[in-house]
């Protein structure tokens, strides 16, 4: 004899069992699709926060959390102090500035200077691996011809004609130096040289990058560096000359002490030289610059290594040689504008030789 509940309600059985079946199909789904989107959700929310925290890092410069010291301005050097960013200046250039605002505070327990004591760890790799015999003595006479010989007296007396020159320009006058050129830039220079970059290890820290990336801005200002650009513009056809001149003159440390007040050790002249061809900072600032300029400075840069390793210091171990290819290159195709380019090229040539 059938149920007598079946019988009656067939239909209510039935329609009950599909709605189970329908629960239970339906369920799963709708809890993967809440995993989901709570992984979604999770994943969103750290991206947002690795984004937040990269960008409070590399652009927030509140006194809070980005301080880099202000320069120290007892020698008496003009040094800017403006926030006010100039639109003649190119957006690194800004950059830099904010970089080296007194406003902008870096604080870090390693200074430059713990990081500068490995110097004397790196000098002395270079010097070891030169070629010996005659293509090492060849290079020795090519520093020496070009620039140990000549007199220095002749040298100061191109050197104060060009202070001269520029006491008289209009567009020195704007500046408002309130000293002859020649004291300005002896203070200045000096000022570059008790106050090195950091060469080695530049990228171990935060700290080290950005101080390199506003060496420049931090240490003269950004008067001065408005004033070194604008004795770039309106002198281009005697910058080289200059640059050569006073370059054999640091072969004759004492008359640098005598006639303009200069202590300049091979040291530093390695260091900046380093500084050009090694480290981020420095080859930020050439490839920004004209390219005339960024080859001249490149030269010397090599030249000054080059002469580190005659001297037994080492040239903090760099390898010339493909800075020396590159700037030959350079040189060849886009050095149509350098009055002395047939001179680089002859000393770079050798300089190929000896580091082959």
């Amino acid at each position: 004899m059938p149920n007598s509940s079946s019988t009656r309600c067939p239909q209510t059985f039935i329609l009950r069992e599909h709605l189970m079946e329908d629960q239970n199909d339906k369920t799963p789904p709708r809890s993967r699709v809440k995993k989901r989107s709570n992984i979604s959700i999770y994943v969103a929310i750290a991206a947002g926060v690795t984004i937040g925290i990269l960008f409070y890092l590399f652009m927030q410069n509140s006194p809070s959390t980005l301080h880099i010291a202000p320069p120290d301005n007892s020698t008496g050097v003009s040094v800017g102090s403006s926030k006010v960013i100039d639109p003649s200046t190119d957006t690194i250039d800004q950059e830099e500035e904010v970089l080296a605002s007194p406003d902008v505070v870096i604080t870090n327990d390693k200074r430059p200077n713990d990081i500068n004591n490995s110097h004397s760890q790196e000098r002395g790799l270079n010097a070891d691996s030169l070629t010996s015999g005659t293509t090492e003595n060849t290079s020795n006479l090519i520093q020496q011809n070009l620039f140990s010989e000549s007199d220095p007296q002749n040298l100061i007396d191109e050197i104060n004609s060009f202070y001269t020159h520029l006491d008289q320009q209009p567009y020195i006058h704007s500046f408002g130096l309130k000293e002859t050129s020649k004291v300005h830039f002896s203070k200045l220079l000096q000022k570059l040289v008790d106050h090195p970059p950091v060469v080695t290890r530049e990228t171990d820290d935060l700290y080290t990058l950005l101080k390199n990336t506003a060496h420049f801005f931090r240490i003269i200002g950004k008067e001065n560096i408005n004033i070194i650009k604008g004795i770039l513009g309106n002198e281009q056809n005697s910058f080289e000359h200059i640059l050569e001149i006073f370059y054999k003159l640091t072969y004759h440390p004492d008359y640098l002490k005598k006639e303009y007040s200069l202590s300049i050790p091979p040291d530093a002249l390695t260091d900046y030289a380093a500084f050009f061809l090694n480290t981020m900072g420095g080859r930020l600032y050439l490839f920004r610059r004209d390219s005339t300029s960024r080859m001249v400075v490149n030269y010397y840069a090599i030249i000054s290594i080059d002469r580190a390793n005659i001297e037994g210091n080492g040239g903090h171990g760099i390898d010339l040689k493909p800075s020396i290819l590159s700037l030959i290159e350079e040189i060849e195709n886009g050095g149509g504008r350098l009055q002395l380019k047939e001179k680089y090229l002859d000393t770079l040539y050798d300089l190929q030789e000896k580091y082959s």
